[in-house]
C-alpha cells in the first residue's frame, strides 16, 4: 500500500483550491453501516491509514473537472443544482449493499454493489453536468463505485491489513439507502489526508422532496 494521492480529472488536485462534486453520503439512521466503519476503525488504528471520520463518508458519483470549485460563482452552482433535480426526478430511490471490506493500493475501500442503479445513477448526474458545462466538465474518470474508509498516509503491508479486516470486522457488509445525492464544495488536504466538503445543494432522487 502506498500514500493516497488525491485526483482532479487524471492530474493531481491543485494545492489550496477546491473541487465541485456530486457525492452519495449515509444518512445517521444507517446505523449498521456506522457500526461496521467503527469496526473496521478499530482495526486500522494500528496501521499508518488516515481513517474517514463517520461525517465525511462518501460515495463520489462525479467530478467537476473544467474549473476548481472558487472559479465557479453561486449563478453557476444553482444551474447545476437545478438540471441535477431535473434529471434525477426520474431515478427512483435504491438501496446498495456496502461491503466486503478491501484493503486497496493506496486505502482501505468497501466494494458498493449492485451495480446497476449507481451505473444508471451516474450516467444521469454526468449527462446533467454536461448540459450545463458541457463534456469538457466531466474528465473523472469513471471507477467501480465504493466507499472509502480509510487513505494511506505512508506505505503498509497490505495483506496484513487484508487479512485483519477480513478476520475481525464480521459481519463485513451493511446496508444503505440511497435517496439523494448532493452538490459539494470538496477540500482534500494532502498531508492530512482528509477530504472535508461544504454543502452547496441536496438534490432528492425521483420525487422526493
Amino acid at each position: 500500500m502506498k500514500p493516497f494521492v488525491f485526483q482532479h480529472a487524471q492530474d493531481v488536485w491543485p494545492e489550496g483550491e477546491t473541487l465541485l462534486h456530486v457525492y452519495i453520503t449515509p444518512h445517521d439512521q444507517d446505523r449498521e453501516l456506522a457500526e461496521l466503519v467503527t469496526r473496521a476503525h478499530d482495526v486500522l488504528r494500528d496501521f499508518p491509514i488516515t481513517l474517514v471520520a463517520l461525517p465525511w463518508l462518501h460515495i463520489t458519483v462525479d467530478q467537476i473537472t473544467d474549473r476548481v470549485g472558487a472559479a465557479i460563482p453561486p449563478a453557476e452552482r444553482d444551474a447545476l443544482a437545478v438540471e441535477l433535480g431535473k434529471q434525477l426526478a426520474s431515478v427512483e430511490p435504491f438501496d446498495i449493499v456496502i461491503g466486503s471490506l478491501m484493503s486497496y493500493a493506496t486505502g482501505v475501500i468497501a466494494d458498493v454493489h449492485p451495480d446497476e442503479p449507481l451505473n444508471e445513477l451516474h450516467t444521469t448526474v454526468r449527462a446533467a453536468i454536461q448540459a450545463v458545462r458541457g463534456p469538457g466538465a466531466t474528465g473523472y474518470p469513471t471507477k467501480v463505485p465504493h466507499l472509502t474508509l480509510a487513505y494511506a498516509a505512508e506505505e503498509c503491508d497490505s495483506d496484513q491489513v487484508q487479512r485483519k479486516l477480513r478476520n475481525e470486522v464480521r459481519p463485513g457488509h451493511a446496508p444503505m439507502r440511497v435517496d439523494a445525492v448532493h452538490l459539494v464544495d470538496v477540500t482534500a488536504d494532502a498531508q492530512a489526508k482528509t477530504i472535508t466538503w461544504d454543502q452547496v445543494a441536496t438534490i432528492p432522487l425521483g420525487k422526493g422532496s
